[in-house]
């Protein structure tokens, strides 16, 4: 999926991470699909990266300016998939609750698509005209990507990041608050 790529691609971006040893659990927005592990087995990834771990990441080299300011302020980036193999129902499931739990924190729902067997929705947590978080979860018959961003995201850079990997092709992303 072309998102996942993105979320990639930012993980190997440069920075120094703000952040000290927070646990991820304790962060507003933080959402815990390991249940889904019940249904489908272990995920085929895992990406936990917050604290020392993610400033390790931000700290690699890299030449793009505009993913490097983004990462650095990052508390923390979780990246689970899992495969379906059909069987979308517990995927979709824990995806309604979700998505009812964040719109009751004042998250705001940004994308939402539901076409024959896949389902995205993408919702953003906003203050001080900054993305505070972002969460990502796509479910269609081979697999279910949960992505959990939380930090201070400018809206400038992460639009930056994605035209410039092209990843939604030639969309015009206006990302302003």
């Amino acid at each position: 999926m072309k998102i996942f790529a993105l979320v990639l691609s930012l993980l190997l971006a440069p920075a120094s991470a703000h952040s000290a040893d927070v646990a991820s659990a304790d962060l507003p927005g933080y959402v815990d699909f390991s249940a889904l592990a019940d249904e489908y087995g272990e995920a085929r990834v895992t990406i936990n990266l917050s604290g020392s771990i993610l400033g390790l990441v931000a700290s690699l080299k890299h030449d793009n300016p505009a993913a490097s300011e983004t990462l650095k302020n990052l508390d923390s980036v979780r990246v689970q998939v899992y495969d379906t193999a059909g069987n979308t129902s517990a995927a979709a499931s824990r995806m309604d609750a979700v998505s009812g739990k964040l719109m009751n924190a004042e998250w705001e729902q940004v994308i939402r698509v539901r076409e024959a067997g896949e389902r995205v929705h993408v919702f953003m947590k906003q203050g001080d005209n900054r993305i505070k978080g972002l969460m990502i979860m796509a479910v269609d018959p081979e697999e279910a990507v949960f992505i959990n961003i939380l930090g201070d995201i400018d809206p400038a850079h992460l639009e930056t990041v994605v035209s410039q990997m092209n990843v939604v092709g030639n969309i015009d992303l206006d990302l302003s608050l």
